[in-house]
């Protein structure tokens, strides 16, 4: 379609909504004139009598009104393009659609996406925090551009390398190795453990790390996230093992300590298999990796 017939659609489009030349062309910035000769070029040049002009005002015809619905769903569509445009230049709102297993979820992506908002792209978010499988679905579904999760199998869903999280020993704040800066694996031999019900795969990772080093803790408890575990943790009940995106919450509660040996949980991140990462999300990446790399591996106590 040609520029002037886009000018002369915009002109029978603003004399359909304002019901007079006059009219169209105050909201056009035109004279008079110029609209009448853009609404002679499109019945010339479509074939289409578009008004009646034999009484004082002009009159659509049966064809103007179909035609009408036909323009107004034209334009509807490029306005929909310049606003796609916008959110792809970072101007006006945008959207960040961002999907998230607990671990990362519950507290860090809520908090920095609010950071990201505020201060660094005035974008709308929207996050889902769901199971790492779930949040594999929602991206492969185009139902999130950024995706944090835990490995499930290949996938053409990765968009860029793993985020590497060290687990901690998260201890209560009066435990006798709360004072130790590294706290040795073999320390923690019958010492009481809250653990990750069996059905998680940290719990396995955590596990494995026990019995390939000959350790076995006691299990007083199981739980579905780290969240939970560090907060009977910060009531005395034992010890547990998690990242520092986790604990941070928690404060002064609990104290977490480096392992040695430990193990790494990888947060994948994904993103719509064929298509690179929006601006947004890259951006919104980049904080998130610059905030799990200042956190300390040391925290809580003295």
């Amino acid at each position: 379609m040609t520029p002037s017939r886009l000018r002369q659609l915009e002109a029978f489009r603003a004399v359909m909504q304002s019901g007079s030349v006059s009219r169209a062309a105050q909201r056009m910035y035109l004279s008079q004139p110029a609209v009448t000769k853009l609404l002679r070029g499109l019945e010339d040049e479509t074939g289409l009598p578009l008004f009646d002009r034999s009484r004082r005002h002009l009159q659509p015809t049966p064809e103007a009104v179909k035609l009408e619905g036909a323009v107004a769903t034209l334009f509807a569509a490029a306005d929909r393009l310049d606003r796609t445009i916008d959110d792809m230049r970072g101007i006006g709102s945008g959207e960040l659609r961002v999907a998230a297993m607990p671990l990362m979820g519950l507290s860090l992506i809520p908090r920095l996406l609010a950071k990201f908002a505020r201060e660094v792209q005035p974008v709308r978010i929207s996050l889902v925090v769901a199971s790492s499988r779930e949040v594999h679905d929602l991206v492969q579904a185009g139902n999130a551009d950024l995706g944090f999760a835990l490995p499930v199998g290949r996938s053409a869903l990765v968009a860029a390398p793993p985020i590497e999280l060290p687990g901690l020993v998260v201890l209560p704040p009066r435990h006798r190795l709360a004072r130790n800066k590294i706290v040795p694996l073999t320390e923690l031999h019958d010492e009481p453990y809250i653990s990750l019900g069996r059905q998680y795969r940290l719990r396995d990772q955590v596990d494995e790390l026990f019995t390939v080093n000959g350790v076995t803790p006691r299990l007083v408890a199981e739980t579905q996230n780290a969240a939970a575990a560090c907060a009977m943790v910060a009531a005395g009940l034992g010890f547990t093992v998690a990242e520092a995106v986790t604990v941070k919450g928690l404060g002064a509660q609990v104290v977490a300590r480096s392992l040695r040996p430990t193990v790494t949980y990888s947060v994948t991140v994904l993103g719509s298999p064929g298509h690179p990462l929006s601006t947004a999300a890259l951006a919104f990446l980049k904080l998130v990796r610059s905030e799990v790399a200042n956190k300390s591996p040391v925290l809580g106590g003295r």
